[in-house]
């Protein structure tokens, strides 16, 4: 967007996940290379159409956030031409792996990523990256047929390896730009708890009974009064 390159940012490999962001991009930059109103206008329509983005999409987020500086300066000084200054400019998403998702099999959505010690459970990487290069699991690198992992900054999803043996496996990234953290995902083939038992219905059939008037308190008894429920 600083080379004023619009068919460029069209035309890029950007994440189609959210592509009201890259909408709204692709018009705020035809917006600063021009300076038409009605570009600007345009601008603002495509940026409001960009809502809900997930607090984990760090690099969506920031996008936003520029495109909105940008309008919000150009609706507040009508007719000035912007200029983007990139000096001292830093990287506001650290790109990192934060975590893991296990995304089917009985252990899906789990707070701890767990899946069956047969492997092939699909898992998604957690955090932020441009691109995937390989996926290690204890060190080796996940054999992925010559696929990549997902499209460029994700989501980026692969499939469990057998367990071998392990209980457990350290996973980390290689990337480009560098990655760094690491996650553990764990094997069970334990069946994960349930919601726990339903009520049972009360009894519908059978006389009706009526219960024995209760016996009056023992001299120096305390009789415990209980508020009902509601």
């Amino acid at each position: 967007m600083r080379d004023r390159n619009c068919a460029g940012l069209r035309e890029s490999t950007l994440n189609t996940a959210f592509p009201a962001v890259w909408t709204a991009a692709e018009a705020t930059c035809q917006a600063l290379a021009t300076g038409l109103p009605g570009d600007w206008d345009r601008a603002r329509s495509a940026l409001s159409g960009v809502t809900g983005l997930p607090p984990e999409r760090c690099w969506e987020i920031k996008v936003t956030e520029s495109l909105r500086q940008a309008v919000d300066l150009r609706t507040a000084h009508p007719g000035a031409q912007l200029q983007i200054n990139s000096a001292g400019a830093g990287d506001d998403c650290p790109r990192r792996l934060t975590g893991l998702t296990v995304l089917d099999g009985p252990f899906a959505g789990q707070p701890t990523p767990t899946v069956s010690s047969a492997g092939g459970t699909q898992v998604r990487l957690e955090g932020f990256f441009v691109n995937v290069d390989r996926i290690l699991v204890d060190g080796t690198p996940i054999d992925d047929g010559g696929q990549q992992f997902g499209p460029q900054f994700g989501p980026f999803v692969f499939s469990a390896p057998p367990a071998a043996g392990a209980s457990s496996v350290r996973v980390t990234v290689e990337a480009t730009p560098p990655v760094s953290g690491a996650a553990v995902l764990v094997y069970s083939d334990e069946t994960p708890p349930g919601p726990g038992p339903t009520p049972s219905e009360p009894a519908t059939s059978g006389p009706a009974t009526t219960a024995p008037p209760s016996a009056p308190p023992q001299t120096g008894a305390t009789t415990r009064l209980t508020e009902p429920q509601s």
